[in-house]
């Protein structure tokens, strides 16, 4: 029979990919076992390139900060020539500053020494040879301008000693001044050196963070690549399956909404607004606990039960290679089984809020060939 060469086939199949044995194995039990893996898959691989977008995003992030890091760095290496010339700047006002401080205490030092020969001439002179030089004026003037000299000889002794003295006043605030600018200046050298310091612990650390991120990143999309080949492989096992059984071979029966009296739709098809703009593969039809779900279609069921984030689905295959999913309901609900073939209208479960839900309410998509290449369902059934 024709049926029995297409076990066959099917059975083979199954044996290669370590799925139980046509012996003990129904159409329904194989088929659903296959979709339960393909789901499965699915949901490692949402799982698994989720992972990789966020070690790809802390990979960007750590980039930018080590460039971050870098232009700091750069920054501060600026700061600490720019100091360092201005200490050397310093340096030099410095040297040159107490120079001057030597020859201005050389001249003080010689100017202590005439006004000390002075006094000591004076001294030893006694006070007649003032006496003798006022009274060898020859006339009363000559006295006057002999006692005015002798005032200015005094006079410009104390004013020379006074502007060297000064000078140097001057010289000593000067190099003080100097010095404690030197003193600031080597204080903010220290602080940049320290903090340029931080900054390279700061980016070694980034810099093992990113390497370990990059390579926790290549094992992920690795693993991406692996539950591809996987998924793939499953799918075409999935896809000679049902062409081994033929799939379902009856013929187009038109379309129905699939859940009657209830036509508002609470979310379109298409990417959503909320929740991140996620990509929504169906349509949400809202309404009460109990409410009658009917196949939209004609069809084959290729799997009823527990699903990630429906709670519980039904999978059916219609002519021309659809593939209608309905989500939400309660198990309890659940009236067909995998390898059953559906008529149009015919009730198959009841709304629930089961998985992912805000409410009680019919998500029902449409796919094209497999579950990867989701359509509007509103190409095909009307409110």
């Amino acid at each position: 029979m024709k049926w029995g060469r297409l076990w066959t086939a099917a059975a083979v199949t199954a044996s290669l990919c370590a799925v139980g044995s046509p012996a003990t194995t129904s159409f329904a039990d194989t088929l659903s076992s296959y979709q339960q893996q393909l789901n499965q898959l699915k949901q490692q691989k949402a799982a698994t390139a989720q992972k990789v977008q966020e070690l790809t995003q802390q990979e960007q992030s750590l980039q930018s900060q080590i460039a971050s890091v870098n232009q700091s760095i750069n920054a501060l290496q600026t700061s600490i020539d720019q100091t360092q010339a201005q200490i050397e700047q310093r340096n030099q006002q410095l040297a040159k500053l107490r120079t001057e401080i030597d020859q201005t205490q050389q001249q003080l030092t010689q100017q202590y020494q005439v006004l000390e020969q002075r006094v000591r001439v004076m001294y030893e002179a006694g006070q007649t040879s003032y006496l003798s030089v006022l009274f060898s004026a020859t006339s009363f003037s000559d006295l006057l301008d002999r006692l005015e000299l002798l005032s200015m000889i005094a006079e410009q002794d104390k004013r020379v000693l006074n502007q060297i003295q000064e000078s140097k006043a001057k010289l000593d605030a000067a190099q003080q001044e100097l010095e404690a600018q030197q003193r600031q200046q080597q204080q903010a050298y220290a602080l940049l050196l320290k903090q340029q310091s931080q900054m390279e612990d700061r980016k070694r650390q980034q810099q093992v963070l990113l390497a370990q991120v990059q390579q926790n990143k290549a094992a992920a999309q690795q693993q991406l690549r692996d539950e591809n080949a996987a998924m793939s492989k499953l799918q075409s096992l999935i896809d000679s399956f049902l062409k081994a059984y033929g799939g379902y071979s009856g013929a187009a029966s038109g379309w129905t909404w699939p859940v009657p009296g209830y036509y508002q739709i609470s979310s379109g098809f298409g990417y959503r607004s909320f929740g991140g703009g996620e990509f929504h593969k169906g349509i949400d039809i809202p309404a009460p606990r109990g409410t009658p779900i009917v196949a939209a279609t004609s069809g084959r069921v290729l799997y009823a039960g527990p699903a990630e984030g429906f709670g519980n689905w039904i999978v059916i295959q219609s002519a021309g290679g659809l593939l209608e999913v309905y989500g939400h309901m309660p198990a309890s609900s659940i009236r067909v089984s995998p390898g059953e073939v559906v008529r149009v209208g015919q009730q198959i479960a009841s709304v629930g809020s089961e998985g992912y839900s805000t409410g009680y309410h019919l998500h029902f998509g449409v796919a094209k060939g497999s579950l990867s290449n989701y359509v509007n369902p509103l190409s095909y059934v009307r409110p």
